[in-house]
């Protein structure tokens, strides 16, 4: 849960919105609890979860709806909590994740840790001032797969091309709360991890495929 939420204000920021006026209203899925200890823990743990995420990020959760019945015969629903954040914004200033120029630099904002509410913030913060600037192209917001799956997706919209820099350590986890973003100019904070390239292929390190093959298989 905790993750969830950090991972739709992240998407929001990545938007081109500021954080602190979002707002999130969360779905949550489990199955009957019955007078079992352990079922009861399922959504008490996913609560605190969420708490925790929302007092760190200072943002309410306004709505919501919650199912507890999710269980037919001996068979039970994945425990599930989804968070979806919303957050004002003009038409013209929202920024969509596909890259779109050739040449450009790309890079990773967040901390290291998202232990830290308080880097996390910061981070975001200093994110949407290159907004505001004119800065930012494109963004995607990192969740499972990391820059990998990133630089891949923001890939397919006009087949512009990534390569990675040549001492640039990409990941390929989970990177909750973490931004890639496609820039019109270097800046000083964030880390550089490539740039974009007229040649649709996506090159990391000493490896390389189509943006074609991989859109077949994604």
């Amino acid at each position: 849960a905790k993750m969830s939420v950090i991972s739709s204000m992240a998407k929001i920021v990545a938007a081109g919105a500021d954080y602190k006026k979002a707002y999130l209203t969360l779905q949550e899925f489990f199955e009957k609890l019955r007078t079992e200890p352990e079922r009861w823990g399922k959504p008490f743990q996913a609560l605190l979860g969420a708490l925790d995420a929302q007092l760190g990020l200072n943002a309410a959760a306004i709505g919501g709806k919650d199912s507890m019945s999710g269980t037919f015969l001996d068979k039970d629903v994945p425990p599930t909590v989804i968070s979806f954040a919303i957050a004002p914004l003009k038409a013209e200033e929202v920024i969509s994740p596909e890259f779109k120029e050739a040449g450009h630099p790309v890079y990773r904002f967040g901390p290291s840790s998202v232990s830290s509410y308080k880097a996390l913030k910061e981070s975001w913060e200093k994110f949407h001032e290159l907004c505001k600037a004119g800065k930012v192209v494109a963004a995607w917001a990192m969740d499972a797969g990391g820059e990998g799956e990133a630089v891949m997706k923001m890939s397919f919209g006009n087949s512009i091309g990534f390569a990675s820099e040549p001492g640039a350590v990409m990941q390929f986890g989970p990177a909750y709360g973490d931004i890639v973003a496609e820039l019109t100019e270097d800046c000083d904070f964030g880390g550089r991890i490539g740039h974009t390239t007229a040649e649709p292929t996506i090159t990391i390190r000493d490896e390389s495929a189509s943006i074609a093959e991989l859109y077949a298989l994604n």
